[in-house]
Protein backbone atom coordinates (compact mmCIF):
# COMPACT_ATOMS: atom_id res chain seq x y z
CA UNK A 1 0.00 0.00 0.00
CA UNK A 2 3.19 2.19 0.66
CA UNK A 3 4.17 2.31 -2.87
CA UNK A 4 0.89 3.19 -4.39
CA UNK A 5 0.60 5.98 -1.96
CA UNK A 6 3.97 7.08 -3.54
CA UNK A 7 2.66 6.87 -6.97
CA UNK A 8 -0.04 9.17 -6.28
CA UNK A 9 1.97 11.32 -4.36
CA UNK A 10 4.62 11.78 -7.57
CA UNK A 11 4.56 13.85 -10.78
CA UNK A 12 3.73 11.73 -13.39
CA UNK A 13 3.06 13.47 -16.62
CA UNK A 14 5.26 15.65 -18.93
CA UNK A 15 2.96 18.10 -20.76
CA UNK A 16 3.02 16.81 -24.48
CA UNK A 17 5.33 13.98 -23.10
CA UNK A 18 3.33 10.68 -21.57
CA UNK A 19 -0.11 12.75 -22.12
CA UNK A 20 -0.68 10.14 -25.14
CA UNK A 21 -0.42 7.05 -22.85
CA UNK A 22 -3.23 5.22 -22.81
CA UNK A 23 -5.17 4.73 -19.25
CA UNK A 24 -7.98 2.99 -18.35
CA UNK A 25 -9.02 4.78 -15.38
CA UNK A 26 -7.57 8.77 -14.80
CA UNK A 27 -8.54 10.21 -11.22
CA UNK A 28 -9.16 13.84 -11.13
CA UNK A 29 -8.95 16.09 -8.41
CA UNK A 30 -9.82 12.99 -5.86
CA UNK A 31 -7.88 12.64 -2.80
CA UNK A 32 -4.91 10.08 -2.17
CA UNK A 33 -6.82 8.26 0.47
CA UNK A 34 -9.81 7.31 -2.14
CA UNK A 35 -7.68 6.31 -4.78
CA UNK A 36 -5.45 4.04 -2.96
CA UNK A 37 -8.76 2.18 -2.02
CA UNK A 38 -9.59 1.93 -5.33
CA UNK A 39 -6.11 1.39 -7.14
CA UNK A 40 -5.40 -2.41 -5.72
CA UNK A 41 -8.69 -3.18 -7.94
CA UNK A 42 -7.38 -1.52 -10.68
CA UNK A 43 -3.67 -3.41 -10.55
CA UNK A 44 -5.28 -6.78 -9.83
CA UNK A 45 -6.96 -6.72 -13.70
CA UNK A 46 -4.57 -4.78 -15.32
CA UNK A 47 -6.27 -1.36 -15.27
CA UNK A 48 -3.98 1.39 -15.43
CA UNK A 49 -4.38 4.78 -14.14
CA UNK A 50 -3.38 7.93 -13.03
CA UNK A 51 -3.94 11.18 -10.92
CA UNK A 52 -4.23 14.98 -12.19
CA UNK A 53 -5.73 18.35 -11.30
CA UNK A 54 -8.62 19.77 -12.78
CA UNK A 55 -7.03 22.29 -14.42
CA UNK A 56 -4.30 20.40 -16.03
CA UNK A 57 -7.01 17.69 -17.18
CA UNK A 58 -9.02 20.51 -19.07
CA UNK A 59 -5.80 22.12 -20.41
CA UNK A 60 -4.65 18.79 -21.80
CA UNK A 61 -7.88 17.00 -22.23
CA UNK A 62 -6.96 16.46 -26.52
CA UNK A 63 -4.01 14.74 -25.63
CA UNK A 64 -5.47 12.71 -22.84
CA UNK A 65 -5.84 8.86 -24.50
CA UNK A 66 -8.53 7.21 -21.54
CA UNK A 67 -9.92 4.04 -22.44
CA UNK A 68 -12.27 3.66 -19.69
CA UNK A 69 -13.06 5.95 -17.64
CA UNK A 70 -12.96 9.60 -15.50
CA UNK A 71 -13.51 9.88 -11.48
CA UNK A 72 -13.94 13.10 -10.33
CA UNK A 73 -13.27 14.16 -6.90
CA UNK A 74 -16.00 15.00 -4.45
CA UNK A 75 -14.91 18.67 -3.79
CA UNK A 76 -15.41 19.46 -6.89
CA UNK A 77 -17.85 22.82 -6.57
CA UNK A 78 -19.35 25.55 -8.66
CA UNK A 79 -16.29 24.40 -11.22
CA UNK A 80 -18.41 21.83 -12.73
CA UNK A 81 -20.71 24.55 -14.12
CA UNK A 82 -17.95 26.20 -16.08
CA UNK A 83 -18.55 26.37 -19.86
CA UNK A 84 -14.98 24.73 -19.62
CA UNK A 85 -15.88 22.10 -17.75
CA UNK A 86 -19.01 21.11 -19.45
CA UNK A 87 -16.89 21.65 -22.58
CA UNK A 88 -14.64 18.52 -21.05
CA UNK A 89 -17.46 16.52 -20.86
CA UNK A 90 -19.14 16.88 -24.35
CA UNK A 91 -15.28 15.55 -25.21
CA UNK A 92 -15.79 12.80 -23.24
CA UNK A 93 -19.12 11.93 -24.36
CA UNK A 94 -18.02 11.91 -27.97
CA UNK A 95 -15.23 9.37 -27.28
CA UNK A 96 -17.34 6.86 -25.35
CA UNK A 97 -15.63 8.06 -21.70
CA UNK A 98 -17.51 7.14 -18.71
CA UNK A 99 -17.61 9.64 -15.90
CA UNK A 100 -17.95 9.28 -12.68
CA UNK A 101 -18.70 11.86 -10.07
CA UNK A 102 -18.04 11.84 -5.90
CA UNK A 103 -19.63 15.55 -5.55
CA UNK A 104 -23.65 14.77 -5.73
CA UNK A 105 -23.88 18.62 -6.94
CA UNK A 106 -22.85 17.06 -10.14
CA UNK A 107 -26.81 15.52 -10.51
CA UNK A 108 -27.65 18.76 -12.29
CA UNK A 109 -25.46 17.93 -15.75
CA UNK A 110 -27.00 15.12 -16.35
CA UNK A 111 -26.97 15.46 -20.69
CA UNK A 112 -23.70 12.82 -20.42
CA UNK A 113 -25.42 9.34 -21.08
CA UNK A 114 -22.15 7.59 -19.73
CA UNK A 115 -22.23 9.62 -16.89
CA UNK A 116 -22.74 8.65 -12.89
CA UNK A 117 -23.31 10.43 -9.76
CA UNK A 118 -21.84 7.88 -7.02
CA UNK A 119 -23.40 8.05 -3.65
CA UNK A 120 -21.94 6.48 -0.18
CA UNK A 121 -23.48 3.13 -1.12
CA UNK A 122 -22.55 3.42 -5.22
CA UNK A 123 -18.97 3.99 -3.88
CA UNK A 124 -18.16 0.20 -2.82
CA UNK A 125 -19.12 -0.38 -6.72
CA UNK A 126 -17.05 1.66 -8.56
CA UNK A 127 -14.06 -0.84 -8.96
CA UNK A 128 -16.55 -3.23 -10.66
CA UNK A 129 -17.96 -0.35 -12.47
CA UNK A 130 -14.97 1.04 -13.54
CA UNK A 131 -13.83 -2.81 -14.65
CA UNK A 132 -17.03 -2.89 -16.98
CA UNK A 133 -15.94 0.32 -18.53
CA UNK A 134 -12.58 -0.18 -19.65
CA UNK A 135 -13.90 -3.81 -21.04
CA UNK A 136 -16.73 -1.26 -23.05
CA UNK A 137 -14.08 1.02 -24.11
CA UNK A 138 -11.96 -1.11 -25.47
CA UNK A 139 -14.18 -3.10 -27.71
CA UNK A 140 -15.49 0.46 -29.31
CA UNK A 141 -11.72 0.98 -30.00
CA UNK A 142 -11.57 -1.92 -31.81
CA UNK A 143 -14.76 -1.50 -33.68
CA UNK A 144 -13.55 1.90 -34.83
CA UNK A 145 -9.96 0.78 -36.08
CA UNK A 146 -11.63 -2.29 -37.97
CA UNK A 147 -10.24 -4.62 -36.28
CA UNK A 148 -11.32 -8.46 -35.24
CA UNK A 149 -9.75 -9.37 -32.24
CA UNK A 150 -11.28 -11.02 -28.98
CA UNK A 151 -10.44 -9.27 -25.06
CA UNK A 152 -6.93 -11.66 -24.78
CA UNK A 153 -5.73 -10.04 -27.66
CA UNK A 154 -6.47 -6.87 -27.16
CA UNK A 155 -5.69 -6.87 -23.56
CA UNK A 156 -2.33 -8.55 -25.07
CA UNK A 157 -1.71 -5.47 -27.95
CA UNK A 158 -2.34 -3.04 -25.04
CA UNK A 159 0.16 -4.15 -22.82
CA UNK A 160 2.89 -4.34 -25.54
CA UNK A 161 1.87 -0.74 -26.34
CA UNK A 162 2.83 0.34 -22.75
CA UNK A 163 5.56 -1.68 -23.01
CA UNK A 164 7.14 0.08 -25.78
CA UNK A 165 6.46 3.22 -24.10
CA UNK A 166 8.51 2.05 -21.26
CA UNK A 167 11.89 2.53 -23.98
CA UNK A 168 10.98 6.08 -24.15
CA UNK A 169 12.53 8.90 -22.15
CA UNK A 170 10.68 9.05 -18.93
CA UNK A 171 12.15 12.58 -18.50
CA UNK A 172 13.66 14.88 -20.87
CA UNK A 173 16.38 16.92 -19.88
CA UNK A 174 15.44 20.60 -19.55
CA UNK A 175 18.30 23.25 -18.72
CA UNK A 176 17.96 26.31 -18.48
CA UNK A 177 19.06 27.57 -21.55
CA UNK A 178 17.26 24.15 -23.82
CA UNK A 179 13.26 23.37 -23.67
CA UNK A 180 12.60 20.08 -24.78
CA UNK A 181 8.72 18.82 -25.78
CA UNK A 182 7.86 15.65 -27.72
CA UNK A 183 4.68 13.55 -28.68
CA UNK A 184 4.18 10.45 -29.47
CA UNK A 185 0.81 9.34 -31.18
CA UNK A 186 0.85 4.90 -32.13
CA UNK A 187 -1.67 4.76 -35.01
CA UNK A 188 -2.64 1.62 -33.75
CA UNK A 189 -1.77 -0.39 -30.47
CA UNK A 190 1.80 -0.17 -31.37
CA UNK A 191 4.10 2.20 -32.94
CA UNK A 192 6.68 1.33 -35.43
CA UNK A 193 8.15 5.40 -34.10
CA UNK A 194 11.17 5.69 -31.06
CA UNK A 195 12.66 8.16 -30.04
CA UNK A 196 15.18 9.32 -27.10
CA UNK A 197 16.93 12.29 -25.38
CA UNK A 198 19.96 11.88 -23.67
CA UNK A 199 22.12 14.22 -21.64
CA UNK A 200 25.69 12.20 -22.40
CA UNK A 201 27.81 14.74 -20.56
CA UNK A 202 27.26 18.18 -18.73
CA UNK A 203 27.57 19.40 -22.53
CA UNK A 204 26.15 17.69 -24.66
CA UNK A 205 22.84 16.11 -25.31
CA UNK A 206 21.99 13.71 -27.96
CA UNK A 207 18.96 13.08 -29.57
CA UNK A 208 16.93 10.99 -32.16
CA UNK A 209 13.76 10.38 -33.94
CA UNK A 210 13.80 6.61 -36.21
CA UNK A 211 10.88 5.35 -37.54
CA UNK A 212 10.43 1.87 -38.72
CA UNK A 213 8.97 1.55 -42.04
CA UNK A 214 5.34 0.40 -41.36
CA UNK A 215 3.56 0.44 -37.91
CA UNK A 216 2.99 -3.05 -37.36
CA UNK A 217 4.00 -5.59 -34.51
CA UNK A 218 6.96 -6.32 -36.30
CA UNK A 219 8.07 -2.52 -37.07
CA UNK A 220 7.40 -1.99 -33.25
CA UNK A 221 10.13 -5.40 -32.32
CA UNK A 222 12.31 -3.40 -34.79
CA UNK A 223 11.86 0.33 -32.36
CA UNK A 224 13.43 -1.84 -29.61
CA UNK A 225 16.38 -3.21 -32.01
CA UNK A 226 16.84 0.58 -33.16
CA UNK A 227 16.33 1.66 -29.20
CA UNK A 228 19.66 -0.76 -28.13
CA UNK A 229 21.81 -0.63 -31.22
CA UNK A 230 22.08 3.28 -31.49
CA UNK A 231 25.48 3.84 -30.03
CA UNK A 232 25.89 7.57 -28.80
CA UNK A 233 28.88 7.15 -26.45
CA UNK A 234 31.76 4.68 -25.98
CA UNK A 235 33.81 4.55 -22.11
CA UNK A 236 37.44 3.62 -21.80
CA UNK A 237 38.08 3.00 -18.24
CA UNK A 238 37.45 7.10 -16.78
CA UNK A 239 37.34 8.45 -20.02
CA UNK A 240 34.49 8.42 -23.05
CA UNK A 241 34.13 9.46 -26.63
CA UNK A 242 31.07 11.10 -27.87
CA UNK A 243 30.42 10.19 -31.19
CA UNK A 244 29.69 12.28 -34.46
CA UNK A 245 25.76 12.07 -35.74
CA UNK A 246 27.28 10.77 -38.92
CA UNK A 247 29.02 7.96 -36.69
CA UNK A 248 26.25 7.02 -34.60
CA UNK A 249 23.57 6.57 -37.98
CA UNK A 250 26.53 4.85 -39.60
CA UNK A 251 27.03 2.44 -37.07
CA UNK A 252 22.98 1.70 -36.30
CA UNK A 253 22.94 1.45 -40.33
CA UNK A 254 25.79 -1.24 -39.92
CA UNK A 255 24.18 -3.18 -36.90
CA UNK A 256 20.92 -3.09 -38.85
CA UNK A 257 22.34 -4.76 -41.85
CA UNK A 258 24.45 -7.16 -40.24
CA UNK A 259 21.22 -8.24 -38.63
CA UNK A 260 19.81 -9.66 -42.51
CA UNK A 261 16.47 -9.22 -40.69
CA UNK A 262 13.81 -11.32 -42.67
CA UNK A 263 10.67 -9.56 -43.97
CA UNK A 264 12.78 -6.26 -45.41
CA UNK A 265 12.78 -4.61 -42.63
CA UNK A 266 13.92 -1.45 -42.95
CA UNK A 267 13.80 2.20 -41.40
CA UNK A 268 14.84 5.90 -41.18
CA UNK A 269 16.16 8.15 -38.37
CA UNK A 270 17.42 11.39 -37.57
CA UNK A 271 20.14 12.23 -34.92
CA UNK A 272 21.38 15.23 -33.54
CA UNK A 273 23.74 16.37 -30.92
CA UNK A 274 23.65 19.88 -29.02
CA UNK A 275 26.24 21.46 -27.21
CA UNK A 276 24.31 23.24 -24.69
CA UNK A 277 27.03 25.90 -24.18
CA UNK A 278 27.95 26.78 -27.36
CA UNK A 279 24.64 26.06 -28.87
CA UNK A 280 26.33 24.43 -31.90
CA UNK A 281 24.02 21.69 -33.01
CA UNK A 282 25.52 18.62 -35.86
CA UNK A 283 22.64 16.25 -37.28
CA UNK A 284 22.60 13.15 -39.58
CA UNK A 285 20.01 11.85 -40.90
CA UNK A 286 18.86 8.34 -42.44
CA UNK A 287 16.10 8.78 -45.43
CA UNK A 288 14.01 10.34 -42.83
CA UNK A 289 11.89 13.89 -43.61
CA UNK A 290 14.19 16.63 -43.08
CA UNK A 291 14.41 18.47 -39.88
CA UNK A 292 12.59 21.67 -39.31
CA UNK A 293 14.58 25.08 -38.17
CA UNK A 294 12.62 27.64 -37.01
CA UNK A 295 14.23 31.45 -37.02
CA UNK A 296 13.27 34.52 -36.70
CA UNK A 297 9.73 33.66 -37.38
CA UNK A 298 11.24 31.47 -40.69
CA UNK A 299 10.64 27.85 -41.63
CA UNK A 300 13.18 25.74 -43.95
CA UNK A 301 14.57 22.06 -43.92
CA UNK A 302 17.37 21.30 -43.26
CA UNK A 303 18.93 19.15 -45.71
CA UNK A 304 21.36 16.64 -45.84
CA UNK A 305 21.70 13.38 -47.90
CA UNK A 306 21.52 9.76 -46.36
CA UNK A 307 19.93 6.59 -47.63
CA UNK A 308 17.56 4.28 -45.38
CA UNK A 309 18.65 1.98 -42.33
CA UNK A 310 19.82 -1.22 -42.93
CA UNK A 311 19.73 -1.56 -46.62
CA UNK A 312 23.52 -0.79 -47.50
CA UNK A 313 26.00 -1.65 -44.63
CA UNK A 314 29.02 0.49 -45.53
CA UNK A 315 26.83 3.51 -46.46
CA UNK A 316 28.06 6.62 -45.62
CA UNK A 317 25.66 9.62 -44.31
CA UNK A 318 25.75 13.43 -44.65
CA UNK A 319 26.78 15.32 -41.46
CA UNK A 320 25.23 18.99 -40.89
CA UNK A 321 26.54 21.67 -38.88
CA UNK A 322 24.54 25.28 -37.47
CA UNK A 323 24.80 27.25 -34.45
CA UNK A 324 21.47 28.03 -32.78
CA UNK A 325 20.42 31.14 -31.82
CA UNK A 326 18.04 32.47 -29.00
CA UNK A 327 14.48 31.93 -30.23
CA UNK A 328 15.37 29.12 -32.41
CA UNK A 329 13.13 25.75 -32.35
CA UNK A 330 14.12 22.37 -34.16
CA UNK A 331 11.16 20.25 -34.94
CA UNK A 332 11.84 16.49 -36.01
CA UNK A 333 8.98 14.39 -36.72
CA UNK A 334 8.43 10.70 -38.36
CA UNK A 335 6.63 10.70 -41.84
CA UNK A 336 3.43 9.89 -40.37
CA UNK A 337 2.79 13.70 -39.66
CA UNK A 338 4.02 14.43 -43.36
CA UNK A 339 0.09 15.56 -44.00
CA UNK A 340 0.09 17.87 -41.10
CA UNK A 341 3.11 19.33 -41.85
CA UNK A 342 3.23 20.74 -45.46
CA UNK A 343 3.02 19.23 -49.05
CA UNK A 344 6.22 17.47 -50.18
CA UNK A 345 7.98 19.57 -53.02
CA UNK A 346 10.16 18.71 -55.97
CA UNK A 347 13.50 18.80 -53.86
CA UNK A 348 12.09 16.95 -50.96
CA UNK A 349 11.34 19.59 -48.89
CA UNK A 350 7.96 21.01 -48.14
CA UNK A 351 5.71 23.94 -48.73
CA UNK A 352 5.00 24.18 -45.44
CA UNK A 353 0.86 24.48 -44.54
CA UNK A 354 -0.60 27.73 -42.74
CA UNK A 355 -1.63 25.41 -39.73
CA UNK A 356 1.53 24.25 -39.02
CA UNK A 357 3.15 27.80 -39.79
CA UNK A 358 0.66 29.31 -37.18
CA UNK A 359 1.74 26.52 -34.62
CA UNK A 360 5.58 27.09 -35.45
CA UNK A 361 5.33 30.49 -33.79
CA UNK A 362 4.22 29.30 -30.10
CA UNK A 363 6.94 27.97 -27.51
CA UNK A 364 8.43 24.20 -28.22
CA UNK A 365 5.82 22.75 -25.26
CA UNK A 366 2.55 24.42 -27.08
CA UNK A 367 3.84 23.94 -30.47
CA UNK A 368 3.80 20.16 -29.82
CA UNK A 369 0.76 19.74 -27.97
CA UNK A 370 -1.00 21.57 -30.31
CA UNK A 371 0.45 19.04 -33.15
CA UNK A 372 -0.55 16.67 -31.26
CA UNK A 373 -3.95 17.86 -31.08
CA UNK A 374 -3.76 18.17 -34.76
CA UNK A 375 -2.92 14.61 -35.39
CA UNK A 376 -5.91 13.54 -33.45
CA UNK A 377 -8.49 15.54 -35.81
CA UNK A 378 -7.39 15.51 -38.87
CA UNK A 379 -8.76 13.65 -41.70
CA UNK A 380 -6.25 11.08 -43.03
CA UNK A 381 -6.61 9.85 -46.36
CA UNK A 382 -6.23 6.53 -47.68
CA UNK A 383 -3.04 5.06 -47.11
CA UNK A 384 -1.81 8.42 -44.98
CA UNK A 385 -2.80 6.87 -41.38
CA UNK A 386 0.38 6.03 -39.55
CA UNK A 387 2.18 6.68 -36.49
CA UNK A 388 2.69 10.42 -35.41
CA UNK A 389 5.64 10.93 -33.60
CA UNK A 390 7.39 14.39 -33.21
CA UNK A 391 10.06 16.12 -31.02
CA UNK A 392 11.32 19.72 -30.66
CA UNK A 393 13.25 21.62 -28.61
CA UNK A 394 13.71 25.95 -27.95
CA UNK A 395 16.76 28.27 -27.34
CA UNK A 396 15.72 29.73 -24.54
CA UNK A 397 15.98 34.08 -24.44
Amino acid sequence: MADISAMIQTEIRNVGHTAALPVNVLFVDCDAAFVEKIAPRLQANSLRWECTALAEFQQDIDSWTIIGSVVFGASMGQQIYSAEFLSSLKVLQGRHVAVFFRDPNACDISQHPLMTVLTPETEDELPARLETAAQYARQYVIEQRGLTLDHDLADQLEMAGQVQRNFLPSRLPQTDRVHWAAVFRPAQWVSGDIYDIVRLDERYIGFYLADAVGHSMPAALLTIFLKQATVMRQTFGHEYRIFEPAEVVAGLNRRMAQQEFSGCLFATCCYGLLNTETLDLKLARAGHPYPVLVHNGRLSCLQSRGGLLGVFGEAKFEQLSLTLEPGDKLFLYSDGGEPLVGTPKDDGSLAFGKSFQSISALPIDQMLQTYDQMAQHHSFGAGELDDVTALGLEILP
